[in-house]
């Protein structure tokens, strides 16, 4: 049982994470798209 709960907050935590980075890249590239450039 601990371990399938463990695997699922594993998913969840990739899922997060590369969700993530996704939406920030696609806000670059709009922002650039946009003439607009933000240095973080």
């Amino acid at each position: 049982m601990f371990i399938i709960v463990a695997s699922v907050l594993l998913l969840v935590f990739v899922a997060l994470a590369g969700a993530d980075l996704l939406i920030s890249n696609i806000n670059s590239d709009e922002l650039s798209n946009m003439g607009v450039e933000e240095k973080s």
